[in-house]
C-alpha cells in the first residue's frame, strides 16, 4: 500500500484486521510504504483487503494499491516485521497530528499515569512531519530514538488491544521528553512544575517564550493590553496582527463568529490559525489585530498547549517565535541567542525538531476552506502529477515554498518564509537538502522565477540539471490549474504585487489565455511610472504620487502628514526616469487608493495598505466608478485614470473613506468582469482562473466569483494551494511538466 500509511496506526490496524479475519502472514513497513505477505481462505483474504484498503485508520491516506500473486509458504501467525530500508517506489510522509480526544482525557485524568504529562500520544496524533529523520517511520529515524522506552510503554506498544500498539513515539514521564523552564539568558529556574510555573509567569504578564511541535511561540496573556504592547515594541511589530489560541471552541464562539465551516476547522486534527470576524462585543485589546475585522484564531493542538489554559487562563498570544522577517527558531540554544531580548522566559523540552514548521493559516470563502499558508499539519501536500523526469520547482522569493515531482506524484513544502532574509535562506537550502535526501530525489530538471536576483533563481544556477525559467503570473495561473486538474485552455486572471514580465516590466494585472504549457498575454492594466524601487512598496505615498503625477494631478495637500519637498523630489525623480520602473500592478493600485485616503502611508509588514484599505469598505455600498478598456495593438488595457479621478472627486465632496474603499473594489470587480466577458467571447473561452495574493482579498474575490457567475462562465480559484506566492512553486511543477510532455 502506498500513500499516507505511517505514523497512522496502519500496521497495527491490520494486524488486528488479519486476526479478525483468520489471515496468516506479515507487515512491515518498507521504504515509505506498506508491505504484506498474507495466507488465507479467498473470500476472507478478499474480505480483508477490502477493510484495510477501504476502511483504514482516519489518518491513513491510501493512494496506490499492488497486489502480486505467490505461492503459499504455510505461515503460522501474522506478525508485525522489522521496516525494510530499501525503497519500493512511492514515497509519502505523514503530517503533524493534534492531539485525540483519548489523549486529552487522559493528560486532564488524575488517575493516569500520564497526567499532565506535556508529550502524551498513541497512533493517532502527535508529532510526524517535524521530527522525522529518514525513512522507514521508525523510531529510530526521528528524534525520539534518544528515548528508550520503559517497561510500561514497551508493554502498550507491542500490545495488539492497546491504541499505541506500534505507536513510534510512546512515552511518559518515566521515559519521554521533559520540560525546563530557563530564564531569558538559559538559567534554568528550579522548580518544582515548570508547566505550573509558566503560567503563574503569564498571568503576572511576562512573554515566555514556548516551544512547541514546529518551534518557538511568543505567548503572553491575550488580554492584557500591557504585555501585548511591549512584545509589539521588543518584536519590533508594531501593526502586524498576532494569532491568538483560546482555551477551547466555547470561548472561541464568545468571541468570533463561527459558522459550521470555522468550527470544523478549529477542531480538525490539524488544528490550523482559522481567520475569523470579531463579534461587536468582543472583549479583547485592539492591540492583538489592529485595524482588523478578523483575528487570526486556533485551539490548542499538543498536550502542553491544553495544560497551559488549566488555571485561570482562557486566551494567549501565540506567535511566531522569530525575529522580523526571520524563519521560526526551533533549536533551544538559538531561540535563546536570537530571541531573548524579546522573550522573558523559556520554555523548553529536549525533543528535537528536526524540520521547523510555522501554524498553517487558513479561511473560509463560499464555506470551503482556502489555504493562506501551509505548514504544520498540512505538509508535505501531496497531489497527482505525472511528470516523466523528476523536477524540482523553487518557487519565488516571499512566502517561500519549494516543490518536487516523484513517480507520479507532487510534493509541496512548508511555508518558508521571505528568504531575502538570510536565516530564511539557510533555512530554505536546508530544507530543500533535507527532503532530497529523505526522498532520494535527484532532478531533471530545476524550474524556476524568470527573476535572476530572486535568491531561488541564484540557488538554481549553483544546483546540477537541467535549468527552466517560468514566468512569475503564468506558474501563479498553473499553480490554479493544478490543483483543479485542469488541462483545457482557460482565461487566466492574475493580480498582485511584483512579479517580472517578458517585456522586462513589472507584471501584476495580467489577463491571459492559455494551458499549462504556454500563455498569451490578452490585456493588462495600464503601465504607471513608480519612482523608489523597493522603497516605494515600504512607502504607499511615493507610489500616489507616482500615479497622480501620471495624470497631471497637483493637489498634493491630499496626502495628509507628507513632506511637501519629499513629494517634490519623487516628482523629479519621476520626471528624469531615476530609480523608476514601469509596472501593471494591480497591488500597486491599492498601495496608492490606501495612500490617497490616508489609510496608510507606510508599511511594516507586506500588503499592509491593501488589507488595511479591504477593512475600512462599508459593504453597503453598491455602486462603482466609471472605468476605460481600450485597445492597442490587440492588446485590451485597462486605464486607471478615470478611476483615480472619480476618487478624488469623492474626496472633494468629503464622501466617507469606507465609501471610496468600497466603490473602488466594486469598480476593480465591475473592470475585470467586463474584461473577462470581452476576453471569453473574442477567445471563446469560458473557463476563468483568479489567482496571485490580490485574490487574498476577500471582498473582491466574493463579489467576482458571483458577477462572473451571473456571466455563466466557469470560475475556479486557489484553495489548498496558496494563491499568493507560496503557490508559485506547484505552477512551475505544472508548466515544466507539460512542457517537457510535449518534447
Amino acid at each position: 500500500m502506498f500513500g499516507v500509511v505511517q505514523g497512522v496506526g496502519y500496521r497495527p490496524y491490520i494486524y488486528n484486521q488479519a486476526n479478525n479475519f483468520n489471515i496468516k502472514g506479515w507487515v512491515s513497513n518498507q521504504g515509505s510504504a506498506v508491505v504484506m505477505d498474507i495466507e488465507g481462505e479467498k473470500i476472507k483474504v478478499k474480505n480483508f483487503l477490502l477493510q484495510i484498503i477501504k476502511s483504514p485508520p482516519s489518518l491513513a491516506r491510501i493512494e496506490k494499491v499492488e497486489v502480486v500473486s505467490k505461492c503459499c509458504i504455510g505461515h503460522l501467525e501474522f506478525e508485525i516485521k522489522p521496516s525494510l530500508g530499501d525503497t519500493v517506489g512511492l514515497n509519502y510522509l505523514s503530517q503533524d497530528v493534534a492531539i485525540c480526544p483519548e489523549c486529552l482525557e487522559e493528560i486532564l485524568d488524575p488517575n493516569s499515569n500520564r497526567y499532565h504529562y506535556a508529550f502524551t500520544n498513541c497512533t493517532a496524533c502527535g508529532p510526524r512531519y517535524t521530527i522525522i529523520r529518514k525513512l522507514p517511520y521508525d523510531r529510530e529515524n526521528t528524534t525520539m530514538d534518544v528515548f528508550p522506552m520503559c517497561p510500561n510503554c514497551e508493554k502498550e506498544y507491542n500490545d495488539p488491544s492497546n491504541r499505541r500498539f506500534h505507536a513510534q513515539t510512546n512515552c511518559c514521564k518515566v521515559c519521554g521528553p521533559v520540560l525546563s523552564l530557563l530564564t531569558n539568558t538559559g538559567e534554568e529556574i528550579l522548580c518544582k512544575d515548570p508547566l505550573q510555573r509558566t503560567i503563574t509567569l503569564l498571568l503576572e504578564g511576562k512573554i515566555v517564550a514556548i516551544k512547541g511541535i514546529g518551534g518557538f511561540h511568543f505567548a503572553c496573556d491575550a488580554r492584557n493590553q500591557v504585555v501585548i504592547t511591549v512584545l509589539r515594541e521588543r518584536k519590533l511589530r508594531p501593526h502586524k496582527s498576532f494569532a491568538i489560541m483560546v482555551k477551547d471552541l466555547e470561548t472561541a464562539k464568545k468571541l468570533c463568529m463561527i459558522g459550521e465551516a470555522e468550527e470544523k476547522l478549529l477542531i480538525s486534527n490539524k488544528r490550523p490559525i482559522v481567520l475569523l470576524e470579531k463579534k461587536v462585543n468582543c472583549n479583547l485589546p485592539d492591540q492583538i489585530a489592529p485595524n482588523m475585522k478578523k483575528i487570526g484564531m486556533m485551539l490548542p493542538y499538543t498536550p502542553l498547549h491544553n495544560l497551559l489554559f488549566q488555571d485561570g487562563i482562557s486566551c494567549l498570544i501565540m506567535t511566531s517565535g522569530n525575529l522580523s522577517n526571520a524563519p521560526i527558531q526551533y533549536e533551544n540554544h538559538q531561540a535563546i541567542k536570537n530571541l531573548g531580548g524579546i522573550a522573558d522566559y523559556f520554555l523548553v523540552h529536549n525533543r528535537n525538531i528536526h524540520i521547523p514548521a510555522e501554524d498553517s493559516v487558513v479561511k473560509v470563502i463560499n464555506n470551503q476552506e482556502v489555504v493562506i499558508r501551509r505548514a504544520r499539519g498540512y505538509t508535505p501536500f501531496i497531489f497527482p502529477m505525472k511528470a516523466k523526469y523528476e523536477i524540482l520547482a523553487l518557487g519565488a522569493e516571499e512566502k517561500s515554498t519549494f516543490s518536487f515531482t516523484q513517480n507520479g506524484y507532487g510534493y509541496m513544502s512548508q511555508y518558508l518564509g521571505d528568504i531575502k532574509n538570510y536565516d530564511a535562506y539557510i533555512t530554505y537550502k536546508k530544507a530543500i537538502e533535507n527532503l532530497r535526501t529523505m526522498m532520494g530525489l535527484k532532478p531533471y530538471i530545476i524550474a524556476h522565477d524568470l527573476h535572476t536576483i530572486y535568491l531561488s533563481s541564484v540557488y538554481a544556477k549553483s544546483q546540477v540539471g537541467k535549468k527552466m525559467g517560468v514566468q512569475h503570473h503564468h506558474a501563479h495561473m498553473v499553480s490554479c490549474m493544478v490543483e483543479h486538474h485542469l488541462l483545457e485552455p482557460a482565461i487566466g486572471v492574475i493580480f498582485d504585487g511584483t512579479g517580472i514580465g517578458t517585456d522586462a516590466k513589472i507584471w501584476g494585472g495580467e489577463f491571459f489565455i492559455g494551458t499549462r504549457e504556454n500563455f498569451m498575454r490578452v490585456a493588462h492594466f495600464k503601465y504607471v511610472a513608480i519612482q523608489g524601487g523597493d522603497q516605494a512598496i515600504r512607502e504607499p505615498w511615493r507610489i500616489a504620487v507616482s500615479f497622480l503625477h501620471s495624470i497631471h494631478y497637483e493637489n498634493w495637500s491630499i496626502l495628509e502628514g507628507i513632506d511637501i519637498n519629499s513629494i517634490k523630489t519623487v516628482k523629479q525623480a519621476l520626471d528624469k526616469h531615476l530609480n523608476c520602473y514601469e509596472t501593471s500592478s494591480v497591488g500597486r493600485l491599492f498601495d496608492c487608493v490606501a495612500a490617497i485616503l490616508n489609510v496608510r502611508h507606510r508599511i511594516t509588514y507586506d500588503a499592509q495598505a491593501a488589507i488595511e484599505l479591504e477593512n475600512i469598505l462599508d459593504p453597503y455600498v453598491e455602486e462603482g466608478y466609471s472605468y476605460s478598456i481600450y485597445e492597442e495593438n490587440g492588446m485590451y488595457q485597462i486605464d486607471y485614470k478615470s478611476i483615480l479621478f472619480g476618487i478624488l472627486k469623492d474626496l472633494e465632496n468629503t464622501v466617507a473613506p469606507a465609501s471610496i474603499a468600497a466603490k473602488f473594489h466594486n469598480t476593480l470587480g465591475n473592470v475585470t468582469i467586463d474584461m473577462v466577458c470581452r476576453i471569453s467571447e473574442r477567445y471563446e473561452l469560458k473557463i476563468v482562473v483568479l489567482t496571485g495574493g490580490v485574490f487574498e482579498n476577500n471582498y473582491l474575490l466574493t463579489y467576482m466569483l458571483k458577477g462572473l457567475k451571473e456571466k455563466d462562465i466557469t470560475v475556479y480559484y486557489n484553495q489548498q494551494i496558496p494563491t499568493n506566492d507560496s503557490g508559485i512553486c506547484v505552477g512551475q511543477l505544472g508548466i515544466v511538466d507539460a512542457v517537457e510532455e510535449m518534447i
